[in-house]
């Protein structure tokens, strides 16, 4: 298995373009994060007025669409970027100013630090693969109530299924840099050793796709520029060297890209605290 790269942690990190593209990209019609959320909410049931944690929120993809469906809901949101919860609070002043939201910042890795009250669901929605595993399961258990629900996604090539959007991107980067480096993999049987560890019992493993047109694609590889730089290149290329040839590829690999677009295959895993 790789050595798992910590993107945000890295001083290097170009939090303040990030943010600002990443909040735009949200907002655009489905663009990658939404339609991601939309499949966690969409297996996750859930009480009429639930208490709820989106943790690794953003600029709030998830939180607005869990608003949508269930509009009594309450939500505690926590991010480790204070430029990305600064957007996140902007989005949700009415929310936050009416107490229905608090939002913090913080790493989701000591969740139980950041609050002591206990919770229906927590959702990680597209970020896991971006944490520590076992501390963040370890902590989650802490605050979430009995049979309360933990609902994430991985990308199919995370659990080490070679198909969708992101297998697409990585095989593109690996051929182009004639690299041997992967990103991330976490193998299911690791997750349910996790799962048991910690007192969870596994609910549901559904497998997803959805659609992103080459529009929306363009504007994703605009974003994704700032994290590659950090994924699948030697630590010893310059990172201004390393942006420029992301851009490159980037645009390069958009003509691999069908006119009807790329779909993404991914899973949604549900587990329950016993």
């Amino acid at each position: 298995m790789p050595k798992f790269q910590r993107i945000y942690w890295s001083k290097k990190f170009d939090w303040k373009h990030y943010s600002e593209l990443y909040d735009k990209y949200c907002k655009s019609r489905n663009n990658y994060y939404a339609q991601s959320s939309a499949q966690l909410l969409k297996f996750a049931k859930l009480p009429e007025a639930p208490k709820v944690i989106d943790v690794a929120c953003g600029t709030g993809a998830l939180t607005r669409l869990l608003l949508k469906k269930h509009p009594k809901a309450r939500v505690f949101a926590i991010d480790l970027s204070n430029e990305m919860l600064s957007f996140y609070q902007k989005n949700f002043s009415a929310e936050i100013k009416k107490g229905k939201i608090k939002a913090v910042c913080g790493n989701a890795e000591k969740l139980n630090e950041h609050t002591h009250e206990k919770y229906d669901a927590v959702f990680i929605s597209s970020a896991l693969w971006d944490l520590e595993i076992e501390p963040v399961f370890k902590n989650i258990q802490k605050v979430l109530k009995k049979n309360g629900l933990i609902v994430f996604n991985l990308p199919a090539l995370v659990v080490e299924q070679e198909k969708g959007f992101v297998f697409f991107i990585e095989h593109f980067f690996r051929q182009t840099l004639n690299s041997k480096l992967i990103y991330r993999r976490i193998k299911t049987n690791y997750l349910k050793k996790i799962f048991r560890k910690h007192n969870f019992k596994l609910l549901t493993m559904k497998e997803y796709s959805f659609r992103s047109s080459k529009k929306n694609v363009a504007k994703f590889f605009d974003l994704l520029r700032y994290r590659y730089p950090f994924i699948l290149f030697p630590e010893k290329v310059p990172y201004s060297k390393k942006l420029k040839k992301c851009t490159e590829i980037f645009n390069e690999s958009l003509k691999y890209i069908p006119k009807t677009g790329i779909d993404e295959i991914g899973f949604v895993f549900i587990a329950k605290k016993k």
